[in-house]
């Protein structure tokens, strides 16, 4: 038993010694560009999705206003002109399709699209999180509103190593966010968000430490129990104890 409790606490130490040694990464971006780093025109950039919810506005007078749910098809329906495809597309597009649509029925039709709800548009922030979520995004919003609305960083969370993982074509961008410089007036790293963005928060080094250092003494310690139970009943059964 002593021999096994040495063991373990030699691979205890050399995982210890590793990690401990590992360089802690920067807070700049692994690969890619960051994320866009201002806000975007949401009427031109946001791409409306099933079970988002539209107002529809048609001057002149007298004017006609709907508020419509996108179906789970990527449709509304509007008055006179039926069904309008809106999934994928941007409210500006939706707009001049409505009102290419409404000239049959009104002279100079004035068509306005904005965005109610956008219940296809969201976040995920996982990782050293108080709660981690999806959040659904009504407006442009930064990484450190995000960890915010999540409940903000755990104790053991790494905040200057904050990843921000976008999707990219076939594949993804992966960014750092600096919290901690952020709260120090550095907001450099503090980007927008877009649809379908994965925001995580890692464990700081030393958690990692730990969780790798228990990972590697519990076979061991399962093989103590194993070895440790029958022999302390035979003890137990013999007197010894």
């Amino acid at each position: 038993m002593e021999r096994a409790s040495l063991g373990a606490a030699g691979a205890a130490l050399a995982l210890a010694v590793a990690f401990g040694c590992a360089p802690t990464p920067a807070a700049h971006p692994i690969s890619g560009p960051l994320p866009v780093a201002a806000p975007p025109d949401v009427a031109s950039t946001y791409r409306v999705g099933p079970a988002d919810t539209l107002v529809i506005r048609v001057l002149p007078e007298p004017a006609i206003e709907r508020t419509v749910k996108v179906g789970p098809d990527g449709r509304f329906s509007f008055d006179l002109i039926g069904d309008v495809d809106a999934a994928g597309r941007s409210m500006d597009d939706i707009g001049k399709d409505v009102t290419s649509r409404m000239a049959t029925y009104r002279q100079s039709p004035s068509v306005t699209v904005s965005l109610l709800l956008p219940s296809s548009t969201s976040v995920s922030v996982l990782g050293e999180v108080k709660t981690p979520q999806d959040i659904v995004i009504d407006r442009p919003i930064r990484v450190s509103e995000a960890l915010a609305r999540a409940g903000g960083a755990t104790e053991l969370a790494a905040t200057s190593r904050v990843r921000v993982v976008r999707r990219q074509g076939e594949g993804s961008v992966l960014s750092l966010s600096d919290i901690d410089a952020i709260q120090a007036g550095h907001t450099e790293t503090d980007v927008f968000l877009q649809r379908g963005d994965l925001v995580y928060v890692p464990a700081a080094i030393p958690v990692v430490v730990g969780y790798n250092i228990r990972r590697a003494i519990y076979p061991l310690e399962v093989l103590m129990r194993t070895i440790a139970g029958p022999l302390l009943g035979l003890l137990a059964g013999g007197g010894g104890i």
